[in-house]
């Protein structure tokens, strides 16, 4: 079988891996931004092997070495040093102030030792005449040597096998890059934030917006829904946006309590109420409702739907009872199979892989089974006595199922499946937590916001069971309100009353890149009621103050722009600048 064309999917696709191996990260998420959004559903993503990219090319320099070395009949001829792939010039470490190191010439003396460098490693591919390229790299004067010049720049070794291919460590120092001729420091975020206002369209609506969510891989439609209503929007660039009133509710008994696209974008389902019983429709991507589910006698709070299936769990609660229900789009039975009731009242629910979903409630967090059924499994009573975990995020790595809770109102956060605890994480009441999408099997990355004006970022080293606050951003001694990381995990997004703060967590310190600010006199004036916040999938108070504003807000599929509920306005927020 013969060899597919090779495309620009599949150069990009090395690129891409390559700049993740080498640890620059933040090239590596602006190539995927300009390119492609999720390099890994490539079909050939699963059968690229580790450090690709620099094995194909030190075995394409040994066949340009082997094409070398041989005249037109085949028979085999002597090398000069212009015949070399990246001409005969020496390529030395340290022959020039910020010149550029190739990862050929980054070499350790010992795995656990990192940062020396070796004086025998291939030159452009090739070793140098009358040196052995296989020599003991432990040669006391050459350590001695190697040594004094790596002391102010250490590096992270790679390993080059009996194949010549070469085994680049995971961390890797950012290169320098040249601009104007001369090498300079490599800057991906501008140094002073950008102001996104000018690039920002405003939606007015009637009422106040409760929910936003962007269509799953379309960056084109975006939904908000407010207590009385729920309206799509099409989005263009060459017109103005269209929006579809798909529900409007009179003040009442009636009223929309939360919504929820499917994994793929094809359904948006939509929970209303009225008086202790909750229903459920189904509508397209036109707005047209294409299916009505059975009632639940219960008020309707979270919708969560499975990142890789059609199954759909409803929380349903009642006076401090709360019903789990599984509902499966797929075979849209004429009934809900029996819930699973748990006697607390549920304020947060999240997946966890296709099996599990933790949810959370007062005193306690519940791990459920999910199948065709959902059943409660375990149960994680709180090491804080009556604390409410108004909060949960989950992540399934290759080798842990992690859940993570928080506690608004006594700024706590809990880790039950690995018994972590962070008593008074902040000094006010927490806001929202959010799980970065970028992570490894033994170590995530989850936010924190807080009414104490403050964003933190954590560290969780799963294996060991510890964490580390590694960032502790500010919004200017305003209250957060609500907040997420991008769909990419290049940007963490947090909103106070009337503006945004967007940081670059992969920079030192978290960079902040870019603020948005309403300019909406509404804002200022805005009801002191409004306190319900939807975007961490709840409704109701959730550790929120009665004197915060709600807000919500949402990414879309290419983590290119922000959708931003605010009192009756929706801003959508472009960040490609």
């Amino acid at each position: 079988m013969a060899q597919p064309d090779l495309t620009s999917h599949h150069v990009n696709y090395l690129i891409w891996r390559y700049l993740q191996e080498a640890g620059h990260g933040d090239a590596a998420v602006s190539l995927q931004r300009a390119w492609f959004p999720d390099p890994q559903t490539l079909p050939f993503a699963p059968y690229i092997k580790t450090h690709a990219l620099v094995s194909l090319v030190q075995k394409g320099l040994q066949y340009h070495e082997l094409e070398s070395s041989l005249d037109k009949e085949g028979n085999r001829k002597s090398i000069s040093p212009s015949d070399y792939f990246f001409g005969p010039e020496p390529f030395e470490i340290g022959a020039k102030a910020g010149s550029v190191k190739s990862p050929d010439e980054v070499v350790g003396t010992d795995p656990d030792s990192p940062g020396q460098l070796a004086r025998d490693r291939p030159v452009n591919g090739h070793a140098e005449p009358g040196k052995d390229s296989r020599k003991d790299e432990t040669d006391s004067d050459e350590f001695m040597e190697d040594k004094a010049q790596t002391e102010s720049q250490p590096d992270t070794p790679d390993h080059m096998d009996e194949d010549g291919d070469v085994s680049m460590a995971e961390e890797i120092p950012e290169l320098p890059t040249l601009e104007n001729g001369e090498s300079s420091s490599a800057q991906i975020a501008p140094a002073k934030p950008i102001d996104l206002t000018p690039d920002t369209a405003l939606l007015n609506l009637d009422h106040h917006v409760t929910h936003v969510a962007w269509r799953p891989r379309d960056p084109t439609v975006v939904v908000g829904a407010g207590d009385l209503f729920c309206s799509l929007w099409k989005l263009s660039m060459s017109s103005e946006p269209v929006q579809k009133r798909i529900v409007e509710l009179k003040k009442g008994d009636t009223s929309v309590s939360t919504v929820a696209w499917d994994a793929i974008g094809e359904k948006l389902a939509v929970a209303t109420c009225t008086e202790d019983r909750g229903t459920i429709t189904m509508y397209n991507v036109n707005g047209d409702a294409v299916d009505l589910l059975p009632e639940v006698p219960r008020l309707i709070t979270g919708l969560h739907w499975a990142t890789g299936s059609s199954q759909l769990v409803v929380v349903a609660s009642n006076h401090n009872v709360s019903e789990l229900a599984l509902w499966d789009d797929s075979r849209r039975p004429d009934v809900f199979p029996p819930p699973q009731v748990i006697e607390n009242n549920i304020y947060d629910l999240a997946w966890c892989g296709r099996n599990l979903a933790f949810a959370s409630g007062d005193g306690a967090v519940y791990q459920c089974e999910v199948d065709n059924s959902i059943r409660l499994i375990k149960t994680f009573p709180s090491p804080r006595d009556n604390a409410t975990w108004e909060f949960i995020r989950c992540v399934q790595t290759e080798s842990h199922s992690v859940a993570i809770a928080a506690s608004g109102l006594s700024a706590s956060i809990w880790i039950p499946t690995h018994d972590i605890f962070i008593p008074d994480a902040h000094k006010d009441r927490i806001t929202g937590i959010d799980i970065s999408p970028q992570f490894d099997p033994h170590r995530i990355e989850f936010a924190s916001f807080s009414a104490d004006g403050k964003v933190k970022v954590w560290q969780v080293n799963l294996d060991i069971k510890d964490y580390t606050n590694f960032h502790q951003l500010s919004l200017d001694s305003t209250p957060a309100i609500t907040g997420s990381f991008s769909p990419d995990g290049y940007a963490l997004g947090a909103a106070s009353k009337d503006g945004l703060f967007i940081w670059n967590t992969g920079h030192p310190g978290g960079n902040l890149m870019s603020t948005w600010t309403a300019t909406s006199p509404e804002v200022k004036k805005e009801e002191p009621d409004r306190m319900t916040n939807g975007q961490n999938g709840h409704h109701g108070q959730n550790g929120h103050s009665k004197s915060d504003p709600h807000r919500a807000l949402s990414w879309d599929a290419d983590g290119k722009r922000l959708a931003y509920g605010f009192d009756k306005q929706m801003a959508i927020i472009n960040l490609q600048r």
